[in-house]
């Protein structure tokens, strides 16, 4: 028997802008936790760093999935429109039924945790560089 496949929107979705398990579980903690989280607090309840916590904020409010920012040291699970936010529910169902089927998505991306590395890394140049 072969495995359950994945909608074709949230299969799309996850090879665009999923990038880590670890950014999915950040994704669908704030989905699932109403309100303005700093990253330490999301850090504390994930049991992971701050830094990663930040960063991986920061990305998703540049996803348009989260508001916030580093400035404001605020974060909330905010989708840019109702179709992301509705494929943010998708995949939420989809990860709680077949898990496994979108964790071998997420890895399966190929040049994801190169790429996800060198973003974490990137300087931008001011514009009058």
């Amino acid at each position: 028997m072969s495995p359950p496949s994945l909608p074709e929107p949230v299969a799309r979705f996850i090879e665009r802008d999923i990038h880590s398990v670890l950014q999915l579980e950040i994704l669908l903690w704030l989905r699932e936790h109403v309100g303005d989280w700093a990253p330490g607090k999301v850090a504390s309840e994930l049991r992971i760093t701050e830094q990663s916590a930040e960063l991986h904020l920061v990305d998703l409010s540049l996803r348009g999935l989260a508001s916030g920012s580093r400035l404001t040291r605020s974060f909330r699970y905010a989708p840019r429109t109702a179709e992301l936010g509705a494929l943010v529910d998708e995949l939420a169902s989809c990860y709680a039924n077949m898990r496994y089927t979108v964790i071998n998505l997420i890895f399966s991306v190929p040049g994801d945790s190169a790429r996800t590395l060198a973003e974490a890394f990137r300087f931008r140049r001011k514009k009058d560089d």
